[in-house]
């Protein structure tokens, strides 16, 4: 959350300075691309706080335990690999389904 807030604070003083909208821009990409990491590893852990079925799935492939941090990286992990094709790899973060892989997991055993 501390990169996202610097980052804000960094466009912001950029746009200020009247800086290039080239750098700006690419500046915006990265905030958004981290914002829906950052959304989608939330909304992955909250779910799986009340799902036990994510937790195990979590566990037995060996991500560690059910914490924020190893959501995070998990998260982050599926999020690189994505290829975006040509679409907007931010979009594609926040509507990549995270859930499938662990529940699969969970119910091959």
């Amino acid at each position: 959350m501390v990169e996202i807030h610097d980052l804000r604070r960094r466009i912001g003083k950029l746009k200020f300075e009247r800086a290039s909208a080239t750098i700006i821009e690419e500046l915006e990409a990265q905030l958004r691309i981290l914002k829906a990491i950052y959304d989608s590893a939330s909304n992955l852990y909250v779910a799986g706080e009340q799902d036990e079925r994510l937790q195990a799935g979590f566990g037995e492939q060996e991500f560690g335990d059910w914490t924020f941090d190893n959501v995070y990286f998990y998260v982050y992990e599926q999020a690189v690999a994505l290829e975006p094709d040509g679409q907007d790899l931010a979009t594609l973060i926040w509507h990549h389904d995270y859930v499938a892989p662990l529940l699969t997991t969970a119910q091959v055993k």
